[in-house]
């Protein structure tokens, strides 16, 4: 982001919930139009190690009004073991 986006800030959030693990990311940056302008390598291959797990990347922008990107992926909770259970 800091290289295109001219950001005198960003946020970067975590979380976990409804069965999935999202990180996202916004900045206060100069924007730019989605619509006009694709993913760069970078990104693309986000996305596309994302997709390969059951998830996806969105991005979304506002020329003047900084970018947000969200991915997120499938979490499963493991059972607790019952492993030494009764010893």
């Amino acid at each position: 982001m800091a290289k295109y986006a001219e950001a005198t800030g960003a946020t970067v959030r975590l979380s976990r919930g409804d069965g999935q693990l999202v990180f996202e990311i916004t900045d206060d940056g100069v924007g730019f139009d989605p619509n006009a302008t694709g993913y760069g390598t970078g990104m693309q291959g986000m996305a596309d190690r994302l997709a390969a797990l059951g998830g996806e990347l969105v991005v979304s922008s506002t020329p003047g009004a900084g970018t947000k990107v969200r991915g997120s992926v499938p979490v499963v909770v493991p059972e607790p073991s019952s492993a030494g259970a009764g010893e």
